[in-house]
């Protein structure tokens, strides 16, 4: 069933009765529904109660003049869309950009010309009718995205309460494991240790969708405090080897620097490092190794992780440490990175004022670098007692 076919609504406004009657004849005889209003104040009370797809109004009327109508027109919501037609005796283009400045969308020129009044008329409906038109699907589209960041709002609290749910769960499945692991042998232990790296894994990456979560709202999750980096990085790598030695991989620290410590906190730059680690040994081919180097530089300490995989092309090396990116031209093992890994990297660098990119390594393969500001010699104390 169609739609009713809207009688556009016109209120003319004059203070003269003759040119209320002629304007109100010709725009009845075109089938147009005519209100009318005697003075200034009696149109803003119309327009009010109905807003008027078109309002004809004079511009020389003893209490609010045209010009005044027209801004108060503009100026409220309700009416702001409806086209205002200055009909008007003075002769001269001042007064005319004057109108056109109070917001006026055309005049007319008194004595009014029918056919080129009535053309005005119509080409001004028709625009009206399309400003609706916009106006309608302007408000229709702000519905469904609020609908849609409703239902997206929804959807993250659920996965936030889903994954954090998980986690207790997990972690007691991680101290059995570690339990069982003290009392068995070979080969039930290989398993055990196979099953509790998995685990870890899974632990890892329901952290990470938590922090990336909270590091994105702008939380604070930092606890700072001086970090020796090579420890940390020779931490991480020991507890990887049981990853790494199934798939031939080996993994070695690198420094040639003394005085690496950072400020941050040690719990999230360890998780940096695991990322960085377990995405270097998604990607390495048997026989492979990694390498994580700390060097100290005139910006600060610099943690790198090297591989011998296929690298990264240039043009992913920003994409790669967006939400869920992957490259597709990729080869990894089952249970690869699937993002979030990398997100939590950046995001944790940049929380500890660093900066993290990737280059080629050298030999090839993909090196993963993380500068993050080293931790000022020195402190209070210390300064006071040489002073």
């Amino acid at each position: 069933m169609s739609a009713t076919p809207h009688t556009p609504d016109v209120l003319v406004v004059d203070d003269d009765p003759r040119n209320r009657k002629l304007l109100e004849e010709y725009l009845l005889g075109a089938g147009y529904q005519v209100r009318v209003a005697h003075d200034g104040r009696s149109a803003l009370a119309l327009a009010g109660e109905r807003a008027p797809d078109l309002v004809l109004l004079d511009v020389m009327m003893p209490d609010l003049s045209g010009l005044e109508v027209c801004r108060r027109l503009k100026a409220d919501p309700r009416t702001r869309l409806a086209q205002v037609v200055l009909v008007t005796a003075l002769d001269g283009t001042p007064h005319r950009v004057e109108g056109l400045d109070t917001g006026a969308d055309d005049y007319v020129s008194k004595p009014v010309r029918r056919e080129e009044f009535m053309a005005k008329v119509r080409s001004l409906l028709r625009a009206r009718r399309l400003l609706a038109e916009i106006e309608e699907a302007r408000a229709t589209l702000a519905i469904r995205n609020a609908q849609l960041e409703e239902l997206e709002a929804l959807k993250e609290t659920l996965s936030q309460t889903l994954v954090h749910d998980l986690k207790n769960p997990l972690a007691a499945v991680l101290g059995n494991l570690e339990l069982i692991e003290r009392r068995v042998e070979e080969p039930v232990l290989n398993l055990v240790r196979r099953s509790k790296a998995a685990a870890w894994r899974m632990h890892q990456m329901i952290l990470n969708l938590l922090d990336v979560a909270a590091l994105e709202e702008g939380k604070d999750l930092l606890h700072p405090e001086p970090v020796d980096a090579v420890q940390l990085a020779r931490k991480a790598c020991q507890e990887m080897e049981a990853t790494a030695a199934p798939r031939g991989v080996s993994l070695a620290v690198e420094s040639d620097a003394e005085g690496t410590e950072v400020r941050g906190d040690p719990g999230v730059l360890r998780r940096v490092i695991d990322n960085l680690i377990a995405n270097a040994l998604e990607h390495s081919p048997t026989g492979g190794r990694i390498v994580v180097g700390v060097t100290s530089c005139d910006e600060g300490i610099e943690i790198a992780v090297a591989d011998q995989g296929p690298g990264v092309p240039q043009p992913f090396r920003e994409r790669i440490f967006e939400k869920f990116q992957r490259l597709e031209n990729r080869k990894s093992v089952p249970g690869a990175n699937r993002g979030l890994g990398l997100t939590f990297c950046r995001l944790a660098i940049e929380a500890h004022g660093g900066t993290i990119w990737v280059d080629d390594a050298p030999g090839g393969g993909a090196r993963f670098r993380a500068l993050l500001p080293a931790e000022e010699k020195g402190t209070a104390t210390e300064l006071a007692r040489s002073s």
